[in-house]
């Protein structure tokens, strides 16, 4: 993996002591995008000051650098600001009819629960799987369909204990009755592959914050250009139009393609940073990234089970991913563990009371290995 490690130099961090394997919370913000943002600031004050031009041309190449990622066309992507963003926009722009309804797990992270929550006083009704172990599988959604059923939104990767839902088997699925799939992509993007249009869904949505290596408040959505011409977009700006500096052309059309969902402004300083971001993951390749992230979570799941944690994810081929979550047997301990992990500069999450470790492909074997002995001597 020496192609992956020349790029530990990216995290500062790591030559400062801390041991930083939270990345299904929030990234480390890494030296690329700190360049990024420091030229856009520099020429925001004073370099040059109008410089919408050359976001506008950023907005550009991470459209197309988003498509890379997930292998897409880029007239398919939109930038929006979060995961949540991206669903409210589905959830919005969908005509809905009383006795429509939504199927979920509920476990979901909020982002992919509030957005068709807030649907009922249309008449749509929420129906919850509380399937085991928070995964979803046809044969789940089979005991949950009912005549309104209009779509299923699932996560990717859990955000508790990282289960990775088979999005293949579930657009399948739906789309045999006519059902569309939409997609919580956020704790899977960046570490693991995603070949979006071999999985058939619909539509997916991510924020950056986290497995992406980019800034909070900037995302992306895909839709199939099938949906596209279904959804109404929830709102309409300068920026939806054809050619958005004719000002006073009220009547031209949308753009053609998803791009239209972004109707106003960028968060410009988002923009140049994500560039960034997206710079590393792809010159870093996301083959390689998924194979070293697995590789690191396998060593840390042997290490815990062998010094007697309990180990929570399903770590089974086709369904693990780069979190793992695991307890003290005595799991009112667990809250002590990390609260000692955290004293030492060893940062993870605490999640329903449970231990999550969350290490991507910058970090090393030497690390996971300092991680299993540091909290086995708080067993």
């Amino acid at each position: 993996m020496e192609k992956l490690t020349r790029f530990r130099s990216e995290f500062p961090h790591t030559e400062t002591g801390t041991l930083y394997l939270d990345h299904a919370a929030v990234s480390p913000m890494c030296v690329r995008v700190r360049r990024k943002v420091e030229t856009y600031l520099r020429q925001a004050g004073g370099e040059k000051i109008n410089n919408f031009k050359e976001t506008l041309e950023l907005s550009a190449r991470i459209r197309g650098d988003f498509a890379r990622l997930i292998q897409a066309p880029a007239d398919r992507i939109a930038v929006v600001k979060n995961t949540t963003d991206g669903m409210i926009l589905l959830a919005r722009g969908l005509r809905w009819s009383p006795g429509d309804r939504i199927v979920l797990h509920r476990m979901e992270f909020p982002s992919n629960v509030y957005p068709w929550y807030d649907l009922r006083p249309f008449g749509v009704e929420v129906d919850f799987l509380d399937a085991p172990h928070r995964r979803v599988t046809p044969a789940d959604l089979e005991a949950k369909l009912r005549p309104g059923t209009r779509l299923v939104a699932v996560s990717w990767v859990q955000y508790l204990d990282g289960y990775r839902n088979d999005l293949k088997s579930l657009a399948e699925w739906c789309h045999e009755r006519g059902i569309l799939l939409a997609v919580d992509a956020m704790q899977g993007l960046g570490a693991l592959e995603m070949k979006v249009e071999e999985t058939g869904i619909d539509f997916l949505a991510a924020g950056t914050a986290k497995w992406m290596l980019g800034p909070q408040g900037v995302g992306f959505v895909y839709l199939t250009e099938a949906l596209q011409q279904r959804l109404h977009p929830p709102h309409l700006g300068w920026h939806s139009r054809q050619d958005f500096f004719a000002f006073h052309d009220y009547a031209q059309p949308l753009k053609p393609g998803a791009d239209r969902f972004e109707f106003a402004t960028p968060f410009s300083l988002g923009i140049w940073a994500v560039s960034g971001a997206l710079e590393v993951l792809l010159e870093a390749g996301q083959p390689e990234i998924e194979q070293r992230v697995l590789a690191l979570t396998d060593r840390l799941h042997d290490g815990l089970r062998q010094n007697g944690f309990n180990i929570i994810s399903d770590r089974s081929e086709g369904v693990k991913s780069g979190i793992l979550t695991f307890t003290h047997p005595e799991q009112e301990r667990n809250n002590r563990i990390f609260k000692e992990l955290t004293a030492a500069g060893v940062f993870i999450s605490m999640r329903n009371n449970f231990l999550r470790v969350s290490p991507h492909f910058y970090n090393t074997e030497e690390e996971m290995d300092r991680f299993i002995d540091k909290v086995s001597r708080l067993m």
